[in-house]
């Protein structure tokens, strides 16, 4: 690494150290790169001058120079030996400690760790059935790793290594840009299978190849259910947003699943699924409870044995904290639905330039076939965004997708608008922005679909949106 780097690197965490932007700009001048140059001289104010029009001695800044280098050096060597212990200790983990055959899991690359104060299990106590293993894991989801230098995911899995269950999954999401993509189809990582002693053995599977540079297990009989855990935690979030939305309108959390999916106006949800039917009373009693989701020990309904079972925790913790919203991208066309720094779903829409405001909204109401047909300029579906003339809506125009030819409105596609419609309950916060998704779409084959609650049309009024 030369020097121009290391001292970019220091008027970073610097940036008021106007000798270090004007050492910075004569290594810039020496590269023949005067305009980077020049911006560094006026970072550097009096200083500049002081030593350019003056008759200071060229080794009084030399000096100066070389002091920041080994400052900036010795930080950057911390940094790479705490990054090689890091993976050091993982490699340990996972292919130098002696192996150990968890319970359900197939044979290959696993390695046993101990954490105190248990003392040494061994490989059949490891082995030993519990009269209460699961069938399936239960399953997380973590960002995948940045490749077999880094310590990727297991790291931050055995940071609280008591709280994980006896057999657990660690699915990996990956990236596009600053979002955590969720999918159905997410690669299996690791599996972690701890006992009584403390012993935790830990199965790297194929997602994990590249991180552990080792000899993966097969782990193709979890896919189904992993994809039915990842399914069943966005159906969660989505009732867990609406239960919110229609507490924060009526001041107590719905009695039943049938107080969410009224007929228009009172539809906070489209529709229902038998998941949600299953999840209702759990997930109420949590949230009366004040824990924000998390479970208490030893509450019924969490067993992976029972059919009600939908959480990523022995307590039922759902996975997604952070509500529901909606984000638009006015520069890009692309309206998401999001959790936090995770993307469920990015599509492409048509907007209307600075026509399309930005801001902040809410869903104010959900209509079904808002021109009373499903051939309405509106198309099927219609999300009125507060208490204004812009809606999102479907459209019979298609090519108006990714172009700016609304008056204002956010159009989409019929499968998308109908997607999207069963996905965020009414109340959900719609929020437009500049630049702030991914290019690259993101939807599912298969589309998330509620049973219908009847009547959530509106013959009651016409629409006179702005299109």
């Amino acid at each position: 690494m030369n020097n121009s780097l290391y001292l970019k690197r220091y008027v970073e965490t610097h940036p008021d150290n106007k000798m270090a932007w004007y050492l910075l700009g004569k290594e810039y001048e020496q590269a023949g790169e005067q305009g980077k140059a020049n911006y560094c001289y006026n970072k550097a104010e009096g200083v500049y001058e002081a030593f350019e029009l003056s008759q200071v001695p060229s080794d009084i800044w030399k000096n100066y120079e070389q002091r920041l280098l080994e400052m900036e050096k010795d930080k950057e060597r911390k940094r790479k030996r705490t990054r090689r212990l890091l993976a050091a200790l993982v490699l340990l983990l996972l292919v130098f400690l002696p192996p150990a055959q968890a319970p359900g899991s197939a044979t290959g690359n696993v390695a046993e760790v101990l954490f105190p104060p248990h003392e040494p299990a061994s490989a059949n106590a490891l082995n030993k059935e519990k009269p209460d293993s699961r069938k399936e894991p239960l399953y997380t989801a973590v960002a995948s790793g940045q490749g077999k230098d880094s310590a990727g995911p297991l790291s931050s899995l055995l940071q609280h290594p008591q709280q994980l269950p006896n057999w657990s999954v660690a699915l990996g999401m990956k990236r596009s840009g600053k979002w955590l993509l969720w999918s159905r189809d997410m690669e299996r990582l690791y599996g972690l299978h701890r006992n009584d002693q403390g012993a935790i053995a830990i199965q790297p599977y194929e997602g994990a190849a590249e991180e552990c540079d080792c000899e993966p297990a097969d782990s193709s009989r979890l896919k189904r259910s992993a994809g039915q855990w990842a399914d069943l935690q966005v159906e969660t979030a989505v009732l867990q947003e609406a239960a919110k939305q229609y507490k924060a309108r009526h001041g107590r959390l719905p009695k039943s699943l049938d107080e969410l999916t009224q007929p228009f106006p009172s539809n906070w949800l489209s529709g229902r699924s038998k998941a949600m039917e299953q999840m209702f009373e759990t997930l109420m009693r949590q949230q009366s409870q004040g824990t924000g989701g998390q479970g208490q020990p030893g509450q019924p309904g969490n067993s992976l044995e029972e059919p009600g079972y939908w959480g990523t925790s022995p307590d039922g913790d759902p996975f997604f904290e952070q509500p529901l919203q909606v984000i638009i991208d006015r520069k890009r066309h692309r309206l998401a639905v999001v959790s936090g720094g995770i993307l469920l779903r990015n599509y492409a829409v048509g907007l209307g330039g600075a026509k399309t405001p930005l801001g902040d909204f809410h869903i104010n109401d959900k209509v079904v076939n808002p021109n009373g047909t499903t051939k309405g300029p509106y198309g099927t579906r219609g999300m009125q965004l507060s208490d204004t003339l812009y809606a999102i809506h479907g459209t019979l125009d298609v090519d108006s997708i990714g172009a700016n030819e609304s008056e204002g409105c956010i159009r989409m596609l019929t499968e998308d608008v109908e997607e999207l419609f069963d996905l965020v309950p009414m109340g959900t916060v719609v929020k437009i922005r500049e630049g702030v998704l991914p290019e690259d779409l993101w939807t599912p084959k298969e589309r998330f679909k509620l049973k219908h609650t009847q009547g959530q049309t509106n013959p009651g009024k016409v629409y006179h949106w702005l299109d």
